[in-house]
């Protein structure tokens, strides 16, 4: 079961086989559906907190990507955002559904905006959180640099130590409110995995995959900007108010994205990853966007 507060709301888990490999999902409450997108690591149970908190009104469907967590890593070299995007439509078609309002955070935000180019008869709307695209950051030939020194330091030192200079880099000094928020969800899921889950892929091998084969695809990743304009009604770019605050690059990302797109733009509470830590103020703000009439 799931938490809402003192309530509880139901949660299912399934598994569904598509271009060689096997996507675990969960599955929260009852309502219109919701799916949400992870970012880098791709592990679904970090939306779980706002899943709970919005399962008395939505279906919340959340996810591992390829090659994360219970998911299966058959092939680990053919990682494209475009696959990314059939994914999410193999979960959606898994779960019965046709279409559904789409969260996306990070890398999970590139795959949403594929998703909505690719496939938009699938998305009904779109929040867009902190895209890591350096085309649209203010100095992003530094950042495409710092991308190519993290891939090139996989191969020459490891990935665990370029995933640690992705983690520590990307946010610049501004790391410690994500940090607490990782803390707090570990709590939070203090028992939510089970046998049933299956096995988890290893943190060495998810660490590598993420940095070999996804890092640069999905952060030089460029969108269709006219096809994003006729479609600017069912998009919604959004950036934390910590991020706004502390003037990290993700924020300017998705203010001129929305800017370019003539999309609406929001801040949500908190950093990068505070859906996991503040899910009882994202709740409010993600249901008001997703509860709008369709456009």
């Amino acid at each position: 079961m799931g938490r809402t507060g003192s309530s509880t709301v139901a949660r299912v888990r399934g598994r569904v086989s598509t271009e060689g490999d096997d996507l675990f999902y969960k599955v929260t409450g009852a309502g219109a559906p919701i799916l949400m997108i992870a970012g880098g690591g791709g592990d679904g149970d970090g939306f779980l907190p706002l899943a709970d908190q919005l399962g008395d009104r939505f279906t919340v469907i959340t996810y591992d990507r390829r090659a994360n967590a219970r998911s299966t890593a058959n092939h680990p070299s053919a990682f494209s955002v475009a696959q990314q995007a059939r994914d999410a439509v193999a979960i959606l078609q898994a779960v019965g559904e046709s279409s559904a309002c789409v969260l996306g955070s990070s890398s999970g935000a590139v795959i949403a905006l594929e998703l909505a180019q690719s496939h938009p008869d699938t998305v009904t709307r779109a929040i867009l959180h902190e895209p890591p695209l350096t085309r649209w950051a203010p100095d992003a030939a530094k950042w495409q640099a710092f991308f190519e020194d993290c891939c090139h330091l996989s191969q020459t030192k490891g990935a665990s130590q370029a995933a640690a200079k992705f983690g520590t880099g990307v946010l610049g000094k501004a790391t410690v409110a994500p940090l607490l928020a990782d803390l707090r969800l570990k709590l939070y899921l203090r028992g939510e995995s089970k046998p049933a889950d299956g096995r988890r892929l290893p943190d060495r091998l998810a660490d590598e995959i993420f940095i070999d084969q996804e890092l640069l695809p999905v952060t030089g990743y460029t969108p269709d900007i006219h096809l994003l304009q006729r479609m600017s009604a069912k998009l919604t770019f959004a950036a934390g108010d910590w991020t706004v605050r502390k003037g990290v690059w993700l924020a300017d990302v998705a203010r001129t994205l929305a800017a370019e797109t003539d999309a609406a733009f929001v801040t949500l509470p908190g950093s990068h990853v505070s859906y996991m830590d503040k899910a009882t103020q994202w709740a409010p703000a993600v249901a008001a966007v997703f509860a709008a009439p369709e456009p």
